[in-house]
């Protein structure tokens, strides 16, 4: 069981992904965006952020780089969520910092695979 921060802008896909992770009994937090997501990360222990990339003021690839220059977040396993399938901007996720991606609508079988995989990973700058 993991601690887990869903980063959305938009409720109806926060809601789809807390309740299909509810499933497996995760511990789960939502925030809308960046100030709530850090509001979170800073007051909680967090084992993964699923970040959307493309949300108004602060886009999830700052919220990614900002959590990687804080030696408190910098630890925390990041999967991006991205409607872009475009390799320039996948390729700008990793370059921020995240250990994987997954692409909208979710494929719900891949992606609970992914966040497996990534809650296994050696954290970052290990």
């Amino acid at each position: 069981m993991a601690r887990i921060l869903i980063v959305d802008d938009e409720e109806p896909i926060r809601f789809v992904i807390n309740e299909f992770l509810s499933m497996s009994n995760h511990d789960l937090y939502t925030a809308n965006g960046a100030k709530q997501a850090f509001e979170i990360l800073n007051s909680k222990k967090i084992d993964l952020a699923i970040i959307d990339r493309n949300m108004p003021g602060v886009s999830g690839i700052e919220v990614v780089r900002m959590m990687r220059l804080n030696p408190k977040l910098s630890k925390i396993k990041v999967l991006m969520c991205t409607g872009s399938s475009v390799t320039r901007e996948i390729d700008e996720a990793f370059s921020a910092g995240a250990d994987d991606y997954v692409l909208k609508p979710i494929n719900f079988d891949s992606f609970n695979a992914k966040i497996e995989k990534v809650l296994l990973l050696p954290p970052k700058g290990s």
